[in-house]
Protein backbone atom coordinates (compact mmCIF):
# COMPACT_ATOMS: atom_id res chain seq x y z
CA UNK A 1 0.00 0.00 0.00
CA UNK A 2 1.50 3.30 -1.09
CA UNK A 3 1.83 6.09 1.41
CA UNK A 4 -0.29 9.20 0.86
CA UNK A 5 1.72 12.05 -0.63
CA UNK A 6 2.40 14.87 1.81
CA UNK A 7 1.12 18.21 0.53
CA UNK A 8 1.85 20.45 3.53
CA UNK A 9 4.87 20.87 5.82
CA UNK A 10 2.65 20.44 8.89
CA UNK A 11 0.77 17.47 7.51
CA UNK A 12 -3.00 17.02 7.26
CA UNK A 13 -3.75 19.43 10.10
CA UNK A 14 -1.72 22.18 8.45
CA UNK A 15 -3.35 21.49 5.10
CA UNK A 16 -6.82 21.71 6.63
CA UNK A 17 -5.97 25.07 8.17
CA UNK A 18 -4.53 26.35 4.88
CA UNK A 19 -7.71 25.33 3.03
CA UNK A 20 -9.81 27.10 5.66
CA UNK A 21 -8.15 30.52 5.26
CA UNK A 22 -7.09 30.33 1.60
CA UNK A 23 -8.23 33.37 -0.37
CA UNK A 24 -9.45 35.30 2.67
CA UNK A 25 -7.83 38.72 3.34
CA UNK A 26 -5.76 38.65 6.51
CA UNK A 27 -7.66 41.59 8.00
CA UNK A 28 -10.85 39.49 7.73
CA UNK A 29 -9.42 36.60 9.76
CA UNK A 30 -10.30 37.30 13.38
CA UNK A 31 -8.27 35.73 16.20
CA UNK A 32 -9.67 35.59 19.74
CA UNK A 33 -6.86 34.80 22.18
CA UNK A 34 -7.64 33.97 25.81
CA UNK A 35 -5.14 33.78 28.67
CA UNK A 36 -6.83 31.50 31.19
CA UNK A 37 -6.71 32.13 34.95
CA UNK A 38 -8.50 30.71 37.95
CA UNK A 39 -10.76 33.67 38.67
CA UNK A 40 -10.62 35.68 35.44
CA UNK A 41 -9.50 35.45 31.81
CA UNK A 42 -7.67 37.98 29.64
CA UNK A 43 -9.00 38.47 26.09
CA UNK A 44 -7.16 39.87 23.07
CA UNK A 45 -9.06 40.14 19.76
CA UNK A 46 -6.89 40.82 16.70
CA UNK A 47 -6.68 39.98 13.02
CA UNK A 48 -4.21 37.73 11.21
CA UNK A 49 -1.95 40.73 10.60
CA UNK A 50 -1.48 41.07 14.35
CA UNK A 51 -3.51 44.28 14.51
CA UNK A 52 -5.57 44.59 17.70
CA UNK A 53 -9.24 44.98 16.85
CA UNK A 54 -10.64 45.26 20.38
CA UNK A 55 -8.84 46.76 23.34
CA UNK A 56 -7.56 44.03 25.69
CA UNK A 57 -10.06 43.32 28.44
CA UNK A 58 -10.78 40.86 31.24
CA UNK A 59 -13.81 38.68 31.78
CA UNK A 60 -14.96 36.93 34.93
CA UNK A 61 -15.58 33.20 35.24
CA UNK A 62 -19.37 33.55 35.50
CA UNK A 63 -22.16 33.74 32.90
CA UNK A 64 -21.69 37.51 32.76
CA UNK A 65 -18.10 37.04 31.60
CA UNK A 66 -19.12 34.59 28.90
CA UNK A 67 -21.85 36.95 27.64
CA UNK A 68 -19.34 39.81 27.59
CA UNK A 69 -16.93 37.70 25.51
CA UNK A 70 -19.63 36.69 23.02
CA UNK A 71 -20.78 40.29 22.63
CA UNK A 72 -17.20 41.46 22.02
CA UNK A 73 -16.66 38.75 19.37
CA UNK A 74 -19.91 39.64 17.57
CA UNK A 75 -19.08 43.35 17.56
CA UNK A 76 -15.55 42.65 16.24
CA UNK A 77 -16.95 40.42 13.47
CA UNK A 78 -19.40 43.13 12.42
CA UNK A 79 -16.77 45.87 12.53
CA UNK A 80 -14.13 43.95 10.52
CA UNK A 81 -16.50 41.98 8.29
CA UNK A 82 -14.59 38.88 9.41
CA UNK A 83 -15.12 35.70 7.40
CA UNK A 84 -13.24 33.39 9.78
CA UNK A 85 -13.07 33.53 13.58
CA UNK A 86 -10.31 31.57 15.32
CA UNK A 87 -10.48 31.11 19.09
CA UNK A 88 -7.52 29.81 21.07
CA UNK A 89 -6.51 29.26 24.67
CA UNK A 90 -4.04 27.32 26.78
CA UNK A 91 -5.44 24.18 28.43
CA UNK A 92 -4.51 25.54 31.87
CA UNK A 93 -5.35 22.92 34.48
CA UNK A 94 -9.12 22.46 34.49
CA UNK A 95 -9.93 26.17 34.47
CA UNK A 96 -10.42 26.33 30.71
CA UNK A 97 -12.92 23.50 30.43
CA UNK A 98 -16.20 25.31 31.15
CA UNK A 99 -15.39 28.26 28.92
CA UNK A 100 -14.17 26.04 26.06
CA UNK A 101 -17.27 23.84 26.31
CA UNK A 102 -19.66 26.80 26.19
CA UNK A 103 -17.81 28.35 23.25
CA UNK A 104 -17.89 25.00 21.45
CA UNK A 105 -21.69 24.79 21.87
CA UNK A 106 -22.20 28.43 20.73
CA UNK A 107 -20.91 27.20 18.21
CA UNK A 108 -17.46 28.74 18.24
CA UNK A 109 -14.69 26.20 17.51
CA UNK A 110 -11.89 26.37 20.07
CA UNK A 111 -8.23 25.54 19.51
CA UNK A 112 -6.06 24.45 22.44
CA UNK A 113 -2.54 25.86 22.27
CA UNK A 114 0.10 23.89 24.15
CA UNK A 115 1.61 25.75 27.11
CA UNK A 116 5.14 24.76 26.12
CA UNK A 117 4.65 26.21 22.64
CA UNK A 118 3.22 29.43 24.11
CA UNK A 119 6.20 29.80 26.44
CA UNK A 120 8.72 29.25 23.63
CA UNK A 121 6.91 31.63 21.31
CA UNK A 122 6.70 34.31 24.01
CA UNK A 123 10.42 34.04 24.72
CA UNK A 124 11.38 34.12 21.05
CA UNK A 125 9.05 36.81 19.76
CA UNK A 126 8.65 39.15 22.69
CA UNK A 127 11.94 39.15 24.57
CA UNK A 128 11.96 42.95 24.67
CA UNK A 129 8.84 43.05 26.83
CA UNK A 130 8.23 41.78 30.35
CA UNK A 131 5.85 38.89 30.81
CA UNK A 132 2.26 39.82 31.60
CA UNK A 133 -1.23 38.54 30.85
CA UNK A 134 -1.54 40.59 27.64
CA UNK A 135 1.77 39.21 26.36
CA UNK A 136 0.62 35.65 27.08
CA UNK A 137 -2.59 36.24 25.15
CA UNK A 138 -0.62 37.78 22.28
CA UNK A 139 1.68 34.74 22.17
CA UNK A 140 -1.39 32.49 21.97
CA UNK A 141 -2.77 34.63 19.15
CA UNK A 142 0.50 34.46 17.23
CA UNK A 143 0.38 30.67 17.28
CA UNK A 144 -3.33 30.66 16.52
CA UNK A 145 -3.01 32.62 13.29
CA UNK A 146 -0.25 30.25 12.20
CA UNK A 147 -2.58 27.28 12.55
CA UNK A 148 -0.94 25.73 15.60
CA UNK A 149 -2.79 23.82 18.29
CA UNK A 150 -5.40 21.08 18.38
CA UNK A 151 -9.20 21.39 18.14
CA UNK A 152 -11.07 21.16 21.43
CA UNK A 153 -13.32 18.11 21.61
CA UNK A 154 -15.63 18.04 24.64
CA UNK A 155 -15.78 14.70 26.39
CA UNK A 156 -19.31 13.37 26.81
CA UNK A 157 -21.24 10.41 28.13
CA UNK A 158 -19.49 7.34 29.41
CA UNK A 159 -16.02 8.67 28.56
CA UNK A 160 -16.56 11.79 30.66
CA UNK A 161 -17.47 9.61 33.65
CA UNK A 162 -14.45 7.36 33.04
CA UNK A 163 -12.15 10.35 32.75
CA UNK A 164 -13.15 11.76 36.13
CA UNK A 165 -13.11 8.36 37.81
CA UNK A 166 -9.63 7.65 36.44
CA UNK A 167 -8.25 11.00 37.57
CA UNK A 168 -9.92 10.60 40.94
CA UNK A 169 -8.29 7.19 41.30
CA UNK A 170 -4.89 8.67 40.41
CA UNK A 171 -5.20 11.28 43.15
CA UNK A 172 -6.18 8.58 45.67
CA UNK A 173 -3.20 6.44 44.63
CA UNK A 174 -0.91 9.41 45.26
CA UNK A 175 -2.56 9.87 48.64
CA UNK A 176 -2.03 6.18 49.42
CA UNK A 177 1.66 6.43 48.58
CA UNK A 178 2.04 9.50 50.82
CA UNK A 179 0.27 7.71 53.69
CA UNK A 180 2.49 4.64 53.33
CA UNK A 181 5.58 6.84 53.47
CA UNK A 182 4.22 8.57 56.57
CA UNK A 183 3.56 5.20 58.23
CA UNK A 184 7.12 4.07 57.53
CA UNK A 185 8.33 7.37 59.02
CA UNK A 186 6.33 6.71 62.20
CA UNK A 187 7.78 3.19 62.49
CA UNK A 188 11.35 4.44 62.01
CA UNK A 189 10.82 6.54 65.13
CA UNK A 190 8.76 4.08 67.19
CA UNK A 191 10.48 0.83 66.25
CA UNK A 192 13.90 1.53 64.67
CA UNK A 193 15.00 -1.34 62.48
CA UNK A 194 11.55 -2.86 62.00
CA UNK A 195 11.47 -1.72 58.39
CA UNK A 196 14.80 -2.29 56.63
CA UNK A 197 14.78 -1.33 52.97
CA UNK A 198 17.47 -1.45 50.34
CA UNK A 199 20.07 -4.05 49.38
CA UNK A 200 22.91 -2.45 51.36
CA UNK A 201 20.85 -2.23 54.56
CA UNK A 202 19.66 -5.83 54.22
CA UNK A 203 23.22 -7.02 53.74
CA UNK A 204 24.37 -5.14 56.84
CA UNK A 205 21.44 -6.08 59.09
CA UNK A 206 19.27 -9.16 59.21
CA UNK A 207 15.64 -7.94 58.98
CA UNK A 208 12.84 -9.43 61.03
CA UNK A 209 11.21 -10.70 57.84
CA UNK A 210 12.76 -10.99 54.41
CA UNK A 211 9.65 -9.85 52.53
CA UNK A 212 8.81 -6.22 51.86
CA UNK A 213 6.87 -4.53 54.65
CA UNK A 214 3.75 -3.93 52.56
CA UNK A 215 3.81 -7.54 51.42
CA UNK A 216 4.19 -9.01 54.91
CA UNK A 217 0.82 -9.48 56.63
CA UNK A 218 2.49 -10.38 59.94
CA UNK A 219 4.29 -7.02 60.14
CA UNK A 220 1.15 -5.13 59.14
CA UNK A 221 -0.82 -6.83 61.92
CA UNK A 222 2.03 -6.28 64.37
CA UNK A 223 1.92 -2.47 64.00
CA UNK A 224 -1.82 -2.61 64.66
CA UNK A 225 -1.55 -4.93 67.67
CA UNK A 226 1.56 -3.52 69.38
CA UNK A 227 3.97 -1.22 67.54
CA UNK A 228 5.78 -0.25 70.79
CA UNK A 229 8.98 -2.37 71.23
CA UNK A 230 9.06 -1.35 74.92
CA UNK A 231 5.78 -3.18 75.49
CA UNK A 232 6.74 -6.11 73.29
CA UNK A 233 9.74 -7.03 75.40
CA UNK A 234 7.48 -7.32 78.47
CA UNK A 235 5.11 -9.76 76.73
CA UNK A 236 5.30 -13.53 76.64
CA UNK A 237 4.96 -15.23 73.23
CA UNK A 238 1.53 -16.60 74.20
CA UNK A 239 0.30 -13.08 75.09
CA UNK A 240 1.41 -11.76 71.69
CA UNK A 241 -0.28 -14.70 69.97
CA UNK A 242 -3.49 -13.96 71.87
CA UNK A 243 -3.38 -10.31 70.79
CA UNK A 244 -3.00 -11.41 67.17
CA UNK A 245 -5.82 -13.92 67.57
CA UNK A 246 -8.16 -11.15 68.80
CA UNK A 247 -7.50 -9.34 65.52
CA UNK A 248 -8.41 -12.49 63.57
CA UNK A 249 -4.83 -13.37 62.58
CA UNK A 250 -2.97 -16.53 63.55
CA UNK A 251 0.60 -16.23 64.80
CA UNK A 252 2.87 -19.21 65.35
CA UNK A 253 4.86 -19.63 68.62
CA UNK A 254 8.25 -19.46 66.85
CA UNK A 255 7.30 -16.27 65.01
CA UNK A 256 6.02 -14.70 68.25
CA UNK A 257 9.26 -15.51 70.04
CA UNK A 258 11.25 -14.15 67.07
CA UNK A 259 9.39 -10.82 67.20
CA UNK A 260 9.96 -10.41 70.94
CA UNK A 261 13.65 -11.30 70.61
CA UNK A 262 14.01 -8.75 67.78
CA UNK A 263 12.34 -6.05 69.92
CA UNK A 264 14.91 -6.65 72.69
CA UNK A 265 17.67 -5.43 70.37
CA UNK A 266 16.04 -2.05 69.74
CA UNK A 267 17.53 1.15 71.18
CA UNK A 268 14.29 2.39 72.70
CA UNK A 269 13.12 5.93 71.84
CA UNK A 270 11.70 8.42 74.34
CA UNK A 271 8.39 7.01 75.75
CA UNK A 272 6.65 10.33 75.06
CA UNK A 273 7.75 10.18 71.42
CA UNK A 274 6.44 6.61 71.17
CA UNK A 275 3.06 7.60 72.64
CA UNK A 276 2.58 10.52 70.23
CA UNK A 277 3.78 8.56 67.20
CA UNK A 278 1.58 5.55 68.06
CA UNK A 279 -1.42 7.86 68.06
CA UNK A 280 -0.46 9.30 64.67
CA UNK A 281 0.27 5.82 63.36
CA UNK A 282 -3.19 4.54 64.32
CA UNK A 283 -4.78 7.54 62.61
CA UNK A 284 -2.80 7.10 59.39
CA UNK A 285 -3.52 3.36 59.31
CA UNK A 286 -7.25 4.10 59.50
CA UNK A 287 -6.91 6.66 56.71
CA UNK A 288 -4.96 4.16 54.61
CA UNK A 289 -7.73 1.58 54.93
CA UNK A 290 -10.31 4.17 53.88
CA UNK A 291 -8.25 5.30 50.87
CA UNK A 292 -7.64 1.71 49.74
CA UNK A 293 -11.36 0.99 50.02
CA UNK A 294 -12.15 4.05 47.90
CA UNK A 295 -9.54 3.06 45.28
CA UNK A 296 -11.15 -0.38 45.00
CA UNK A 297 -14.60 1.19 44.54
CA UNK A 298 -13.31 3.54 41.82
CA UNK A 299 -11.61 0.66 40.02
CA UNK A 300 -14.79 -1.43 40.13
CA UNK A 301 -16.78 1.42 38.57
CA UNK A 302 -14.10 1.94 35.92
CA UNK A 303 -14.11 -1.75 35.02
CA UNK A 304 -17.91 -1.77 34.71
CA UNK A 305 -17.83 1.22 32.35
CA UNK A 306 -14.91 -0.22 30.39
CA UNK A 307 -17.02 -3.25 29.40
CA UNK A 308 -19.35 -0.87 27.55
CA UNK A 309 -16.58 0.53 25.33
CA UNK A 310 -14.70 -0.88 22.32
CA UNK A 311 -11.53 -0.68 24.41
CA UNK A 312 -12.62 -3.80 26.31
CA UNK A 313 -10.82 -5.93 23.71
CA UNK A 314 -7.49 -4.65 25.10
CA UNK A 315 -8.05 -6.58 28.32
CA UNK A 316 -7.35 -9.76 26.34
CA UNK A 317 -3.72 -8.70 25.83
CA UNK A 318 -1.24 -10.41 28.12
CA UNK A 319 0.55 -7.83 30.24
CA UNK A 320 -2.24 -5.25 30.46
CA UNK A 321 -4.33 -5.16 33.63
CA UNK A 322 -7.94 -4.09 33.52
CA UNK A 323 -7.13 -0.91 35.44
CA UNK A 324 -4.34 0.00 32.99
CA UNK A 325 -6.73 -0.46 30.08
CA UNK A 326 -9.42 1.60 31.84
CA UNK A 327 -6.99 4.47 32.52
CA UNK A 328 -5.79 4.41 28.91
CA UNK A 329 -9.36 4.33 27.58
CA UNK A 330 -10.37 7.22 29.87
CA UNK A 331 -7.40 9.29 28.70
CA UNK A 332 -8.08 8.65 25.00
CA UNK A 333 -11.83 9.18 25.17
CA UNK A 334 -14.31 8.60 22.37
CA UNK A 335 -12.54 6.69 19.55
CA UNK A 336 -14.78 8.36 16.97
CA UNK A 337 -12.75 11.57 17.50
CA UNK A 338 -9.75 9.92 15.83
CA UNK A 339 -9.15 8.53 12.36
CA UNK A 340 -5.96 6.61 13.05
CA UNK A 341 -3.54 5.74 15.85
CA UNK A 342 -1.01 8.48 15.02
CA UNK A 343 -3.55 11.11 16.09
CA UNK A 344 -3.87 9.49 19.50
CA UNK A 345 -0.14 9.23 19.92
CA UNK A 346 0.38 12.82 18.78
CA UNK A 347 -2.00 14.01 21.48
CA UNK A 348 0.15 12.35 24.13
CA UNK A 349 2.97 14.72 23.17
CA UNK A 350 5.64 12.00 23.28
CA UNK A 351 8.34 13.05 20.82
CA UNK A 352 11.93 11.84 20.67
CA UNK A 353 14.50 14.58 21.12
CA UNK A 354 16.18 15.86 17.99
CA UNK A 355 19.23 18.04 17.47
CA UNK A 356 20.30 19.66 14.21
CA UNK A 357 23.74 21.16 13.68
CA UNK A 358 24.55 22.35 10.16
CA UNK A 359 24.21 19.42 7.83
CA UNK A 360 24.67 16.84 10.59
CA UNK A 361 21.51 15.46 12.11
CA UNK A 362 21.39 13.45 15.29
CA UNK A 363 17.93 12.03 15.58
CA UNK A 364 16.80 10.18 18.69
CA UNK A 365 20.26 9.69 20.18
CA UNK A 366 19.96 12.15 23.01
CA UNK A 367 18.37 11.58 26.37
CA UNK A 368 15.71 14.20 25.91
CA UNK A 369 12.14 13.17 25.28
CA UNK A 370 9.86 16.14 24.63
CA UNK A 371 6.69 15.87 26.74
CA UNK A 372 4.23 18.57 25.79
CA UNK A 373 0.88 16.82 25.29
CA UNK A 374 -1.89 15.45 27.46
CA UNK A 375 -0.26 14.44 30.73
CA UNK A 376 -2.95 11.87 31.57
CA UNK A 377 -2.71 10.16 28.19
CA UNK A 378 1.08 10.22 28.31
CA UNK A 379 1.16 8.66 31.78
CA UNK A 380 -1.39 5.96 30.91
CA UNK A 381 0.39 5.12 27.66
CA UNK A 382 3.86 4.87 29.19
CA UNK A 383 2.58 2.80 32.12
CA UNK A 384 1.01 0.38 29.65
CA UNK A 385 4.08 0.14 27.42
CA UNK A 386 6.38 -0.67 30.35
CA UNK A 387 4.33 -3.77 31.17
CA UNK A 388 3.87 -4.68 27.51
CA UNK A 389 7.62 -4.62 26.95
CA UNK A 390 7.98 -6.96 29.91
CA UNK A 391 5.29 -9.44 28.84
CA UNK A 392 5.28 -9.28 25.03
CA UNK A 393 8.40 -10.92 23.50
CA UNK A 394 8.08 -9.12 20.17
CA UNK A 395 7.82 -5.69 21.76
CA UNK A 396 10.63 -6.60 24.11
CA UNK A 397 12.85 -7.56 21.18
CA UNK A 398 11.88 -4.38 19.30
CA UNK A 399 12.69 -2.25 22.37
CA UNK A 400 16.05 -3.92 22.96
CA UNK A 401 16.97 -3.50 19.29
CA UNK A 402 16.30 0.24 19.49
CA UNK A 403 18.11 0.58 22.79
CA UNK A 404 21.38 -0.59 21.19
CA UNK A 405 21.64 2.72 19.33
CA UNK A 406 19.27 5.03 21.20
CA UNK A 407 18.66 6.17 24.74
CA UNK A 408 16.22 3.98 26.70
CA UNK A 409 13.64 6.79 26.93
CA UNK A 410 13.72 7.38 23.18
CA UNK A 411 13.49 3.62 22.51
CA UNK A 412 10.52 3.35 24.86
CA UNK A 413 8.70 6.16 23.04
CA UNK A 414 9.29 4.48 19.67
CA UNK A 415 8.04 1.18 21.07
CA UNK A 416 4.95 2.90 22.46
CA UNK A 417 4.24 4.34 19.02
CA UNK A 418 4.46 0.87 17.49
CA UNK A 419 2.26 -0.67 20.18
CA UNK A 420 -0.33 2.10 19.87
CA UNK A 421 -0.83 1.23 16.20
CA UNK A 422 -1.57 -2.37 17.10
CA UNK A 423 -3.87 -1.47 19.99
CA UNK A 424 -5.82 0.92 17.81
CA UNK A 425 -6.28 -1.73 15.12
CA UNK A 426 -7.61 -4.14 17.74
CA UNK A 427 -10.07 -1.56 19.02
CA UNK A 428 -11.15 -0.58 15.51
CA UNK A 429 -11.67 -4.12 14.22
CA UNK A 430 -12.68 -5.67 17.55
CA UNK A 431 -10.11 -8.31 16.80
CA UNK A 432 -9.29 -10.29 19.93
CA UNK A 433 -7.04 -12.76 18.20
CA UNK A 434 -3.30 -12.56 17.91
CA UNK A 435 -2.01 -9.64 15.89
CA UNK A 436 1.39 -9.41 14.32
CA UNK A 437 4.00 -6.69 14.60
CA UNK A 438 6.18 -8.15 11.90
CA UNK A 439 5.65 -10.94 9.45
CA UNK A 440 5.93 -14.16 11.38
CA UNK A 441 6.16 -12.44 14.75
CA UNK A 442 3.06 -12.72 16.93
CA UNK A 443 1.88 -10.53 19.75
Amino acid sequence: MSRKKRTHLRGERGQAFADKIRGIPLEQILCVSLDIHKYFHVVVIHNALGEIVTTTFEIDIFQTGFDQLCQAIDEAVTRTNAQVVLTGMEPTGHYFENLARHLHHRPQPVTLINSFAVSKNRDQQMMHREKDDEIDAAAIGDLLRRGEGTPFQPVRGIYLEMQHLSRGRHSKVKMRTALKNQIIGHLDRIFPGLVIKGKVARERYEPLFVTDFWSCKTLQHLIRVCPDPGKLITMAPKDLRSAFHEQGFALGPKTAAKIITYAQKVLLPDPQVIAIRCELLAHDLALLEEVERHITELEDRLHTLLKQTPYWVWTKIRGLSMTQVANLAAAIGDPSHYTYAAQVFRRSGLVSGRNDSGTRRHKGKGKRVVKTGDVYLRRALMTAIITLIRHQPVLNEYFKGLKRTKHAGVARVATARRAMGILWAMQRDQHSRTLVLKRGAEM
